[in-house]
């Protein structure tokens, strides 16, 4: 048994627990959460101007593939959290991503239905944690994890290559002891081991009242099927099967780049089920025909994943994120790192580091997470009816097929399957879309019509050329916003440059030049004016989309996050003011006289 003394954050506490510069911190585990973590606490560190030290410990290499770089995990990134990246500046590496989704097809017993996203746009991320499988031989692929690491380790974190073996207490603070021998004082640890790391049982053992999120059984394989045949038969697809199957929650294959990854989602799930499930004609028809499931899968598992949120996991100078915390019902496991990551570090920085400081302000993040997950399990229930009931299905996939060919707002549908199964939304928007009226009578009216039969799904856009680059590729000279038309999203660029011009007496005139990680746009988000200028492609660029209704919801949960739109407003309207003051200084007619003229 672990004891110290528990120090107060009362009122009349005269030394409340705060970092200071020099200060200490440790983060065990250096996945995304552990990661998110360090880049985001070392970034507002240096906005605050305090010198803070931080260490991440993991063993793990993350550059390998196979087992010694596996992070247990399907490998999708949402299209939500893409999004929020990419406002935040952090844009996935085209070698990272290794395909961009841009839909997703459903599979159920009676049929199947191909939806897309309503922008033809690339904003889901299939990728792997680790550098791939076993039997990877092609390492042109990066890892992730070892991305989001060395944003961290940039930042100014050192990364520790050794396990951490116990924590104890040296009077008020922390004591880490690592395998190797290395003993260390630290004011703040953070846990960010995940659910299938042995490492979690130390928080249990330090007796302030955490105990781990319930789990249950998951299974994830990698079928190696070759570049070729990804793309001749999943392209950018996910395939989603809601199958009337016991215990199973749903299914998804997702397509990488010479592998495809099948995730099955549900209840205790054993090898006994998996062979059911891979019988199903469904699974079988997305498959070769002569293509033997059993012999293309060399690395498979069965991990396990959080399904109901962790007890206290917070303690004076100890804080808990990501996995080992809480996260998204089956889905959006990276979104939720960042989410809790991103407010334990906030709560640190701007706050204090007691027991008293993670309750008030990192606690509702968590606990928003926990109760979104109580409307999901009842949206699942609701599914599990749903697979039982034909009628309803057959009325579901008339109502999502007649909807391709519309507008996205009016894709109800097809926007309620696609946020259920991508994770871009959480439960509750979902829930509150289902129960509008006129979903409502369009579902009844879907099913009394009668039925159509979807079993053969549509493969148009099956070979597409481009498979791993996110956003979408506008070509030299296209426009990609124009001047006076409505604004309801921003621009990210991921690569490519773009001109920015303005209409004047007739002419397009040149106003500046953006390049790769800038974004444009932004204002629309803040207010209902027109675009206030052109926007063209200067050479090829690929741009991603943030939608404006995605962004304001962050940037309600972490006001933080708009410190960086307007620091970058800033540094534009100084870099307008020298311009106007080198064109005044470099001409000798009176400006000050003639203001029409600036």
């Amino acid at each position: 048994m672990l004891k110290r003394k528990t120090a107060s954050n009362n009122k009349g506490d005269k030394s409340p627990l705060k970092l200071s510069n020099g200060s200490q911190v440790a983060v065990i585990g250096g996945g995304p959460a552990g990661s998110f973590f360090s880049y985001f606490f070392l970034d507002m560190a240096e906005r605050v101007g305090i010198n803070i030290n931080v260490d991440i410990y993991d063993e793990k290499d993350f550059s390998q593939c196979g087992p010694k770089g596996c992070n247990h995990c399907g490998g999708i990134v949402s299209e939500s959290l893409v999004q929020i990246l990419a406002a935040e500046g952090i844009n996935i590496p085209p070698n990272v991503v290794q395909r961009g989704i841009d839909s997703y097809i459903l599979h159920m017993n009676i049929g199947s239905v191909r939806i897309e996203t309503p922008l033809k746009e690339k904003r889901i991320a299939a990728l792997y944690r680790g550098s791939g499988p076993l039997g990877t031989t092609d390492f042109k692929w990066g890892s992730f994890d070892k991305f989001l690491q060395e944003l961290a380790v940039n930042k100014g974190a050192n990364h520790i290559k050794d396990r951490v073996k116990s924590i104890s207490y040296d009077s008020e603070q922390p004591i880490l002891k690592t395998r190797s021998g290395l003993s260390k004082n630290y004011e703040l640890i953070v846990g960010a081991v995940g659910v299938n790391s042995t490492t979690l049982k130390l928080f249990k053992e330090m007796e302030f009242g955490y105990e781990p999120p319930q789990i249950t059984k998951t299974y994830i394989c990698e079928f190696s099927l070759g570049h070729e045949l990804v793309k001749k038969y999943f392209g950018n697809s996910m395939h989603v099967f809601l199958l009337d199957l016991p215990r199973l929650e749903f299914a998804a294959i997702i397509p990488k780049d010479n592998f495809v990854t099948l995730v099955i989602l549900g209840k205790n799930i054993d090898k006994k089920f998996v062979q059911s499930f891979m019988d199903t004609p469904e699974v079988k028809q997305c498959f070769p025909a002569d293509w033997k499931l059993a012999e293309g899968c060399p690395c498979q598992c069965f991990p396990k994943i959080n399904i109901k949120s962790a007890l206290k996991p917070f303690a004076d100078r100890v804080v808990l994120v990501g996995d080992c915390a809480t996260t998204k019902l089956y889905k959006n496991g990276i979104g939720a790192a960042y989410s809790t990551a991103k407010a334990a570090a906030t709560t640190a920085i701007f706050h204090g580091i007691s027991s008293g400081d993670f309750e008030k302000h990192y606690r509702p993040v968590c606990r928003s997470i926990h109760n979104d997950n109580r409307i999901g399990n009842m949206i699942f229930a609701v599914s599990r009816h749903v697979q039982k009931r034909r009628f309803i299905k057959r009325g579901i996939l008339r109502m999502a097929a007649k909807e391709q060919s519309k507008d996205g707002r009016k894709r109800r549908m097809s926007t309620v399957l696609w946020d259920t199964f991508t994770g871009s939304a959480p439960y509750l928007d979902v829930f509150l879309r289902t129960i509008k009226p006129l979903f409502l009578v369009r579902l009844l009216w879907e099913i009394l019509v009668g039925f159509m039969p979807y079993s053969k799904i549509r493969k148009e856009r099956i070979e597409d050329v481009e498979t791993e680059a996110l956003g979408r590729l506008y070509k030299d000279g296209e426009t990609i916003i124009k001047e006076g038309e409505e604004g309801d999203c921003m621009y990210v660029i991921q690569s490519g440059k773009v001109e920015i011009l303005k209409s004047e007496k007739g002419k397009m005139v040149h106003i500046s030049e953006l390049c790769k990680g800038e974004f444009f746009g932004e204002m629309a988000l803040f207010d209902r004016e027109m675009r206030s200028s052109t926007v063209r492609a200067n050479g090829d660029v690929r741009i991603l989309t943030v939608d404006k209704k995605t962004l304001l919801r962050r940037i309600q949960e972490d006001p933080s996050m708009a410190f960086r739109f307007f620091e970058k407003m800033s540094n534009r309207i100084r870099k307008i003011s020298n311009q106007t003051s080198r064109i005044k200084a470099s001409d000798r007619r009176d400006w000050d006289s003639r203001p029409d003229k600036i």
